[in-house]
């Protein structure tokens, strides 16, 4: 038996083995997804003058969403200005002043919106009503999505690892085989 042949493919082994057990938990490659959750969900109102309503969202989450528009009276189908800004600009809308909107837009019976929210905060969806004297029936439906990093486990450490472990078993079984050679003899 050749005893530096075999420890060395004992090492290797267990090399192999920590690699095949612990590589993947060690050594992660980070992935982007996408999360997508739902905001309003077919949520039904009547808009007489102005209906708003405040929700947190984050920056850079993509909002996607259709409006069915219609009028209260007759149900046909019908048009309404569709608003959305921040906070700030929510106040001086209300004042009367000039705000600069993140979303705006006339929408009718099933028509479909989309924005970047520009940063973090507390946004106003307002649906302004006040240029028609018919009130309008109005169902929403939007939902966020958000690129999310996640760290996922690298599987090629264990391709690295059966190598290893081969390896090991090949050194090992030919420091067994071996006969130690003797110089002096």
């Amino acid at each position: 038996m050749n005893t530096l042949n075999f420890f060395a493919g004992l090492a290797i082994i267990i090399v192999g083995a920590f690699l095949f057990f612990a590589g993947p938990q060690l050594i992660v490659i980070p992935s982007t997804r996408t999360e997508v959750t739902g905001l309003f969900l077919d949520e039904g109102f009547t808009v007489g003058d102005v209906w708003e309503r405040s929700v947190q969202l984050d920056e850079g989450v993509l909002v996607n969403g259709t409006v069915a528009v219609s009028s209260a009276l007759t149900g046909e189908p019908s048009e309404v200005s569709m608003l959305v800004m921040d906070d700030a600009e929510y106040q001086k809308w209300v004042a009367q002043g000039s705000p600069t909107y993140v979303f705006q837009k006339d929408v009718s019976n099933r028509e479909g919106f989309s924005f970047t929210v520009p940063r973090s905060g507390v946004y106003h969806f307002v649906f302004d009503n006040t240029n028609s004297p018919v009130k309008k029936r109005v169902a929403i439906t939007a939902e966020l999505e958000k690129q999310v990093t996640v760290n996922l486990p690298d599987e090629r450490v264990q391709y690295v690892a059966y190598a290893l472990l081969a390896i090991g078993v090949l050194v090992t079984a030919v420091g067994v085989m071996r006969k130690t050679q003797i110089p002096w003899a």
